[in-house]
């Protein structure tokens, strides 16, 4: 006589922790289908139209064939490879990089930015992470993730420039010190911080640079 298993009531089998299910569609799948959904042009995400340098390509065939590249790297990245970046950016920052302790390699900023936020945020503790709006949209479901409380301080345009009438360049969004100063408090442990920035392309100014590098010390 067959015996039949019943079904197991979706209810009860585990669900994503609350962090991950309420996070949503991230903005490029969202466009990719509405896009493709009615075959538009897509211009909210650059796909690339050009193939890699030929000396990549040849690099990483040579990496294929020799017989000392079997391993798993280092979590961190190679040795060698951390030696370069540390003395590429060395030259560019003007001052010392350590290797060791300054530097490391990731699969993309992403994975980059989410490894900063669980070392630095912890759940429970109320950890705040403050974000310069308008934002990438992977910075607040990361932070969440990570446990911590996202704080956002917006980009202003500039009063002289009215979008009704004038364009918007990058350099007419300004950040308000003041209102920067005002959301830190002793639970924050990150300020997130792209220049350009990310999505408006706004390069930061020196001057602007020194006011929010005096608020962070």
């Amino acid at each position: 006589m067959a015996s039949h298993t019943p079904a197991a009531n979706p209810a009860s089998r585990p669900q994503p922790a609350p962090a991950y299910s309420s996070t949503g569609l991230d903005v490029w799948t969202m466009m990719n289908q509405v896009s493709a959904s009615v075959n538009a042009v897509n211009l909210g995400q650059g796909y690339m139209s050009f193939p890699p340098r030929d000396f990549i390509k040849r690099a990483a065939q040579e990496a294929f064939i020799e017989d000392t590249h079997n391993q798993y790297a280092p979590p961190r990245g190679r040795p060698r490879l951390l030696a370069q970046l540390a003395t590429r950016f060395a030259e560019k920052l003007r001052r010392p990089i350590d290797p060791g302790s300054e530097v490391s390699v990731h699969a993309g900023a992403n994975e980059a930015l989410l490894s900063i936020f669980t070392a630095f945020l912890e759940h429970g503790k109320n950890h705040e992470a403050i974000l310069i709006e308008p934002a990438f949209d992977q910075y607040t479901p990361n932070v969440l993730m990570a446990g911590g409380k996202p704080l956002y301080v917006p980009l202003r345009i500039s009063a002289s420039k009215d979008p009704a009438v004038d364009s918007i360049s990058s350099d007419d969004w300004k950040l308000d010190i003041d209102e920067l100063e005002a959301v830190i408090t002793a639970n924050t442990r990150i300020l997130v911080l792209n220049t350009p920035h990310n999505p408006v392309g706004k390069v930061f100014t020196r001057g602007e640079l020194e006011a929010i590098a005096a608020v962070a010390q």
